[in-house]
């Protein structure tokens, strides 16, 4: 679960990045940025509420380790 953790979080800052190179050479404007800034704020906010509360079953076992108890075909 930690890798996960990280991986995603990782992803989602590198999107930042980008998004900051983006402004900063003039490919995006000032109102783009603020709108994916926003977006960006947003997911990284559900993403921490999702890892904890994911943590959170794993930790009292209430959590399920599959998605579906259905079988792939």
């Amino acid at each position: 679960m930690w890798i996960l953790k990280w991986i995603t979080k990782a992803s989602l800052s590198e999107t930042l990045t980008r998004v900051i190179g983006l402004k900063a050479t003039g490919q995006i404007s000032q109102s783009q940025f603020q709108q994916i800034d926003t977006l960006h704020y947003e997911v990284e906010n559900k993403l921490l509420r999702l890892i904890g509360s994911v943590e959170k079953k794993r930790d009292n076992g209430t959590g399920i380790n599959r998605i579906s108890d259905e079988r792939e075909i």
